[in-house]
């Protein structure tokens, strides 16, 4: 199931940004309040362990938990229970080191997952932040692993920098603040380009992946006075309808169908697949019948000059075309057949201006 995003943009900053750092805030105040006395550390637990339960169960009914939230009331919790209970160690541990625990808790809970092979604190909000389709490619992953690495470092030595002066306020608060903001939160900005970069990314394998993705490689200068529409009706396993809106020297790609578009494509998944990869020549395929196209044939041919073939994919595994292609036309004319049973008129035969607009 896809996450519940919340309606509000404030709900969403408050749940994604927030959240369990309320509890925190208060059991930071209530304790420098106190003078980080006994008495004054156990009413601060308490009262961060009622703030956050109370977080807890109104993120649990939004579907908004995230790894900090278990990890921050597990130790309100825990601590709260060993406090209360006169646990000496505990005791002198959050009356010294309160910053340490905590930041030292945050680096577990980027580390482990991690080694473990599970799925990262970052995935929380990168699916917050990305388009549904995104989130299956290899990429998504490999960068959400980069990054809770890259924050496991952040944390740690946040930790080492609480721990080594507990009573500096330079050292518990300020410097690992200051990492955690100036050097961790931009860090996406420029991390994952360095990381596309250095590990460029193949060819997606999917229709809905290859078609949505258009607007990464979109050419704005070839485009910059164009303003067109261009719906994609896919058939196949895969099927779904997509359409790109350029205008202005943009392209943005969106799923369901648009009112009036300039070029229509109708195309198999596995026909749409192959093209992009290379290993199906996409003028041949339309004299062939294995896709075809309604509307301005000019923008056809403009979308060579627009959307230049991307190289990321080896062309050598082109061996086999031949079989796929008849492949590919047996899986349109099935289509077409049940088109036909179904009332809908045949499509025209392709004309040579057709084939010229495909090259």
């Amino acid at each position: 199931m896809p996450p519940t995003v919340p309606r509000s943009r404030f709900a969403r900053f408050f749940y994604m940004h927030v959240g369990s750092f309320v509890a925190l805030l208060v059991y930071a105040i209530d304790l420098a309040r106190a003078g980080q006395a006994a008495e004054g550390l156990r009413h601060a637990l308490l009262v961060a362990l009622v703030v956050e339960t109370a977080y807890v169960t109104l993120a649990a009914r939004r579907d908004e938990l995230k790894y900090a939230d278990y990890c921050l009331w597990t130790v309100f919790a825990l601590g709260t229970l060993l406090v209360q209970a006169g646990v000496s160690p505990a005791v002198f541990l959050f009356q010294n080191y309160s910053s340490a625990i905590f930041f030292g808790t945050f680096s577990l809970m980027a580390l482990v997952p991690l080694l473990l092979g599970r799925e990262t604190f970052t995935y929380y909000y990168a699916r917050r932040q990305t388009p549904r389709w995104q989130q299956n490619l290899p990429t998504f992953h490999s960068i959400n692993r980069l990054m809770a690495a890259f924050w496991t470092l952040i944390f740690f030595t946040a930790t080492l920098l609480a721990a080594s002066a507990p009573h500096d306020w330079r050292f518990t608060a300020l410097y690992p603040n200051l990492l955690i903001f100036v050097v961790g939160v931009p860090a996406p900005l420029w991390c994952t380009p360095l990381f596309l970069r250095f590990f460029p990314p193949a060819l997606p394998q999917t229709v809905e992946a290859l078609i949505m993705g258009m607007p990464f490689v979109f050419n704005s200068e070839a485009a910059r006075d164009a303003d067109a529409r261009i719906q994609f009706c896919v058939s196949g396993a895969d099927a779904g309808d997509y359409y790109l809106r350029i205008a202005k020297g943009k392209c943005e790609s969106l799923e369901g169908r648009t009112p009036m578009p300039d070029l229509t494509v109708y195309t198999p998944d596995t026909v749409w697949v192959e093209m992009m990869h290379g290993r199906l020549d996409r003028a041949r395929a339309l004299e062939q019948g294995l896709y075809r196209v309604e509307g301005d044939l000019t923008m056809l041919a403009q979308m060579a000059k627009w959307f230049p073939p991307q190289n990321s994919v080896d062309l050598s595994v082109a061996k086999g075309t031949s079989r796929k292609s008849s492949l590919c036309r047996e899986e349109v004319r099935s289509t077409e057949r049940k088109r036909m049973d179904d009332g809908s008129s045949s499509p025209e035969p392709m004309r040579q201006d057709l084939r010229d607009a495909a090259r």
